[in-house]
């Protein structure tokens, strides 16, 4: 590596940076000194080709200093029907510039034919964000330095021929034109280009509103309102005459199998923000009415406006279909304010509030009471109560909210103290029972507010669960995943462990560069892939996330030019991660970013046709533009390759791309699945997090969680239920970190899956086939109507109900044998005991066939189980 420096300093040194792709580079005092004459300005522009990517932004190509670009026009050719890019070079030469802008004028043929400005962009100026809308850019740059524009032009419906027009640079009264002549000839390009990604047309994924629409995603329900009680999935939600949640109440069934017509409340009485004066006086709002002001299928929003002599609150509220709700809590002070205290109270239902998980305690049973105050170093910002089948997640934020990187991550890009919850880090939460109720309150401690001042105390809640669990997909769907680099391999391997969904992980001989499937040189076998799958009746799905991109892609050098909106502007070279790249970047990274990034996964290709390539990544910034290049690039595979959905490894996703990737998969691929891996966060490289709490809302979407990696399965029962299961949230679980335990596992109804640990759970399933779970009910011991009940506090046992035959599955969770007694309550079962029998039969690697006379003594081994049935004969 040393080597490598000393050879880049000597070219500095002599002003030549060196060759790329046969061209002379040189320093830019070196271009003043030798290519003057075209520098009579404080910047310099030119044009470049798509297929030339900038890749420096302190050097510069002799070429574009040979030639004058305000005199000669820039020569283009592009086809009709595509979506065609190139590049405009600007360089500072004299001083830092400002908000450079830019500005088309129509391209013209000589024979009246136009290409409106309309169909002309810049991407580093601007576009349409993640969420839909349109938004500007101002563009800067450092004296010195070169920086790449990347430009759009559409040309669907244009006819061939050749056109003029111009591209104006502009920093304050000062401007440069380019000129530019564009030739459209050929044969019309398909599909606007985005078929074949080395053209580059796919840059206007960036700017892509696939998905972004009103109707709602499939398995759940419009939302629907009678004065202020709204009605969701399983849910209901009153406002009260604050605009606050005043009942929340939950339909679903003990073990989210059903949605019953008798609910159960959530909250333990209305929510209250309190403002309390120095004195220990509370500020006494009045509300005005309650304002809806959107009503659409999926969502509805509403304001009220409280006030006093000394202070206005308004309250934006909206719940959407999927149990959403978010709240945007504007107080403003009419005079100065000597505040002691400013909290949102939150009364939970005792009933509703057994578990807990975040706020620096992982997912398990609640203690009796909890403080908490704010620490950026940890990713905490969110605490979930909830009992399996109803429960809250509150999550607090403020106008300088943005979302954080996760994983090892984190570091580069954490929370941001919220300045009304934070105040400085004197705001908190206190958890603490009273009466029926555990109330979570949120305070943010003593503050003065002048006449004029804004705080802004907004919070998010997610109603659990979001929708019931599937029996179809908790007990049809079998997942392989993993088995080595030889994509083509794994359909028969699949078949032979039993699985019908496969998952193509990226550092595949097919996939071998991470979140990046559609490359050209590996679409063709892709699709192949997929059709084979589809001709062996499984399913196949494509690792695909957002959190960290490959280097070796078309687009790599244009998103590195948008300046850190796409890919993440860490610390660049200077860059370390604890797990990855202690002592710094790769060296390519080094020579060829050199500031604002952060290395990412990096992976010798060892098979296939990339076979001695390397893909190396960086982080990529969330809740970009990438997220709609994401959804486009989505919903091109889903069209073309016929993917059948996508597994998503820690995400750096929000919930509303994740919505919009939802829909593009039912849409075209209705059997579809995404599921969710996550490493175990909790610790210090990333954030003290817990991983089902930090992406809780992207879980409405999604169709099972895979949260096992680095997990500890000797863990208690309820810290199983809450990080591992899945089921207070409505979703299958399966486990992973060593194949899991399958004897705890069963009490939740999960397996681990195919090909990642030698343990296959292909008896399993064989098991579940034979003896019909997808019809029964799952009753699990957390639910106190539970037919069967054990004398042993290690032991915990769930049954599979069904009409005349259930599955009872028991568990130890000591590592030593425990005796135990299964008592079945048969009234409970509803199955007459003396027509009744009991069996274990034998399942592989799993139980041996046992005799057994009663339930009273059962000796179970330390860490495993049983499967017991019952059978009513009729």
């Amino acid at each position: 590596m040393k080597y490598i420096f000393l050879s880049m300093l000597l070219c500095f040194a002599s002003g030549v940076i060196g060759q790329g792709g046969g061209e002379k580079y040189v320093s830019p005092e070196v271009a003043k000194k030798d290519h003057g004459q075209f520098l009579k300005g404080s910047f310099y522009i030119f044009g470049e080709t798509r297929e030339n990517p900038l890749r420096w932004n302190d050097s510069l190509k002799v070429s574009w200093l040979d030639k004058d670009f305000t005199k000669n026009a820039f020569e283009l050719q592009a086809r009709p029907g595509e979506y065609f890019v190139y590049q405009i070079g600007v360089w500072a030469v004299k001083k830092d510039l400002q908000k450079v802008t830019i500005k088309f004028s129509d391209l013209k043929s000589k024979d009246g034919k136009t290409i409106s400005s309309k169909q002309i962009s810049c991407f580093n100026a601007g576009g349409t964000d993640y969420l839909g809308k349109t938004f500007t850019k101002k563009i800067n740059i450092q004296n010195g330095k070169v920086q790449a524009l990347w430009i759009g032009v559409d040309l669907a419906g244009v006819a061939t021929g050749i056109y003029d027009g111009t591209a104006e640079i502009l920093v304050n009264d000062k401007k440069e034109v380019l000129k530019i002549r564009l030739g459209v000839e050929g044969k019309e390009v398909e599909n606007h280009g985005y078929d074949e990604g080395k053209g580059l047309s796919r840059m206007n994924w960036l700017n892509s509103t696939v998905g972004i629409d009103d109707e709602i995603t499939k398995g759940y329900q419009p939302i629907s309102r009678k004065d202020k009680t709204l009605h969701i999935l399983g849910r209901t939600f009153v406002i009260g005459n604050d605009g606050l949640p005043s009942e929340i109440t939950s339909f679903f069934s003990s073990s989210n199998q059903n949605i019953s017509e008798k609910g159960e409340p959530i909250t333990g009485g209305p929510f209250r923000f309190v403002i309390e004066k120095e004195n220990g006086d509370i500020i006494k709002l009045v509300p005005g009415p309650v304002k809806f002001v959107t009503e659409k299928r999926g969502n509805i929003t509403w304001q009220v406006k409280s006030s006093s002599p000394e202070c206005q609150l308004t309250c934006t509220g909206s719940l959407e279909y999927d149990g959403f709700a978010g709240y945007q809590m504007a107080l403003k002070a009419l005079k100065p304010l000597r505040i002691k205290d400013i909290r949102l109270e939150v009364p939970v239902a005792k009933e509703k509030s057994t578990y807990m998980m975040g706020l620096n305690r992982e997912g398990g049973l609640r203690p009796e009471s909890w403080k908490w105050q704010w620490d950026t170093t940890k990713n905490q910002d969110a605490v979930w109560l909830g009992a399996v089948n109803g429960g809250l997640r509150l999550k607090l934020k403020a106008e300088n909210y943005k979302l954080p990187l996760v994983n090892i991550y984190y570091k580069f890009e954490p929370l941001r103290l919220p300045p009304s919850w934070g105040n400085e880090n004197k705001g908190g939460v206190n958890m603490d029972e009273k009466g029926n109720a555990v109330v979570v309150n949120a305070y943010s401690g003593s503050r003065e507010m002048a006449t004029g001042s804004v705080l802004n105390y907004d919070f998010e809640l997610l109603i659990t669960p979001f929708k019931s669990v599937s029996n179809e997909k908790k007990y049809g769907d079998r997942y392989f995943h993993g088995g080595g680099t030889n994509a083509l391999s794994k359909i028969g391997k699949a078949e032979k462990a039993g699985a019908n969904i496969i998952n193509i992980h990226h550092a595949e001989d097919i996939y071998p560069f991470i979140n990046y499937p559609y490359l050209d040189e590996n679409t063709a076998e892709l699709k192949t892939l997929v059709d084979k799958a589809h001709g062996q009746n499984k399913r196949l799905k494509l690792y695909y996330t957002t959190r960290e991109l490959t280097k070796n892609i078309p687009e790599f050098q244009p998103f590195y030019s948008l300046d850190g909106e796409v890919l993440f502007p860490g610390p660049g070279n200077a860059s370390r991660t604890e797990a990855l790249h202690p002592k710094g970047p790769n060296e390519w990274l080094v020579k060829n970013l050199r500031e604002k990034y952060v290395p990412a996964w990096y992976n010798p290709v060892s098979e296939g046709k990339f076979k001695g390539s390397f893909d190396l990544s960086v982080i990529t910034t969330p809740n970009s533009r990438l997220n709609n290049f994401y959804i486009a690039g989505l919903d091109w595979m889903v069209k073309n390759l016929k993917i059948d959905g996508i597994y998503i490894d820690d995400a750096g996703l929000d919930r509303f791309t994740l919505q919009r990737a939802r829909k593009v998969i039912d849409r075209n691929r209705p059997e579809g699945r995404i599921d969710l891996h996550s490493w175990n966060h909790y610790n210090a490289w990333a954030g003290f997090a817990s991983c089902l709490n930090l992406y809780m809302d992207l879980m409405p979407y999604l169709d099972l969680v895979w949260i096992g990696e680095a997990r500890d399965y000797d863990r208690a029962p309820d810290h199983w239920l809450v990080e591992v299961s899945g089921l207070p949230f409505g979703l299958p679980g399966q486990m992973l970190e060593g194949g899991g335990n399958p004897w705890r596992g069963m009490v939740y109804g999960i397996t681990n899956r195919a090909g990642w640990a030698g343990n296959t759970p292909d008896e399993l399933w064989k098991f579940w086939d034979e003896y019909g779970f997808k019809e029964k009910d799952l009753i699990g011991y957390w639910d106190k109507t539970c037919p069967v009940t054990t004398n042993n506090q290690y032991i915990k046992a769930s049954v599979f109900k069904g009409k005349t035959e259930s599955i009872v599955a028991i568990a130890n969770w000591d590592k030593e044998a425990q005796s135990t007694s299964v008592v079945i309550d048969w009234a409970a079962l509803g199955y007459n005991a003396s027509k009744c029998t009991i069996s274990m039969p034998f399942v592989k690697d799993f139980q041996d066939e046992q005799p057994l006379q009663s339930l009273s003594s059962v000796n179970v081994p330390g860490g495993k189980g049983y499967m017991i049935v019952v059978k009513e004969n009729k």
